[in-house]
């Protein structure tokens, strides 16, 4: 969806530096390296790709059900869809990094998911509390229809959306964007890892498609359910404040529970997010980074 690929384009980006990080602040310049060059050739080649396959062939339902057919859209949103599909990403991948550099690992990480919990509060909510009711929404099951209030979960919709032309697109789409980011994500992070001399061999990844695993489950375990409760607050505030004043009161009153419930340190989400941040877990638990010069020098033979 056009509304929430500038969000996930930038989680995008953000990953990608997150895993490759420790090695990436080695480099002279963080756009003149192997994991800059491959992560613009996947955003461009891919990522960008499968946006613009959807919007070719679902506009209604790519554009969240804001303009009916292609002759809609205004050619200016064309533009700005490809473009920040691929900007968005860079400027992520840069924010991680200068994270990174500050050896900020933790909120390096934070910063991806950040991207992710956009995406997913503009799905799930939107901008007028009916970001699912949009998104279940596929027009060739009924007719070319348009859509309208509540159709999303309408007899026919909903569920059924599962076995759409717009899901077997998505489903299609996953095939190309799947695989890369999830070797990205797992070869980078282990491969990053075990050539950082500071850490111990106790903190090393168990293995790639672990770690990749790990980064599936906080995408949608953290970030689907962070967002997913964002929404229920501003829609509880809606009745009380009102529309506007409910994403304004209501986002930085859920960015600060979550804060202290869900991500500070010893919290559920901090310790999901040591699996995947040696770092972190060296902090935070009795596996510490290496002290002992014997290990140091096994470390580096193996």
């Amino acid at each position: 969806m056009v509304q929430v690929d500038i969000f996930w384009a930038y989680g995008l980006g953000a990953t990608i530096a997150a895993v490759s990080g420790r090695q990436l602040v080695k480099e002279a310049s963080p756009f003149i390296n192997k994991y800059f060059v491959w992560g613009l050739l996947f955003l461009a080649l891919i990522w960008n790709n499968t946006g613009v396959l959807l919007l070719l062939k679902h506009p209604s339902w790519e554009s969240m059900q804001v303009f009916k057919d292609l002759y809609d859209i205004p050619p200016p949103v064309y533009l700005m869809f490809g473009i920040t599909n691929i900007t968005q990403g860079i400027l992520g991948f840069w924010v991680s990094y200068k994270l990174i550099q500050n050896d900020r690992h933790y909120l390096a990480n934070l910063n991806w998911l950040l991207g992710y919990f956009g995406m997913f509060f503009i799905l799930i909510y939107g901008w007028d509390g009916m970001g699912l009711d949009r998104f279940f929404y596929d027009r060739d099951m009924f007719g070319g229809a348009p859509w309208t209030p509540g159709a999303g979960f309408a007899e026919g919709a909903g569920l059924n959306f599962a076995l759409s032309s717009v899901a077997m697109t998505l489903y299609f789409d996953g095939l190309f964007l799947l695989p890369p980011l999830g070797y990205m994500i797992g070869k980078w992070t282990d491969e990053t890892t075990r050539a950082e001399p500071t850490l111990s061999n106790a903190l090393l990844p168990k293995h790639p498609i672990v770690t990749a695993t790990w980064h599936l489950f906080i995408v949608f375990g953290v970030g689907f359910t962070s967002a997913a409760l964002a929404s229920l607050t501003v829609w509880l505030l809606n009745p009380l404040v009102g529309h506007v004043m409910s994403y304004i009161v209501g986002l930085p009153l859920f960015a600060v529970l979550a804060y202290f419930l869900l991500y500070r340190p010893s919290m559920p989400a901090h310790w999901v997010f040591q699996q995947v941040i040696p770092e972190e877990r060296a902090k935070y638990s009795k596996v510490g980074v290496i002290s002992d010069e014997s290990e140091k020098t096994a470390k580096a033979a193996h």
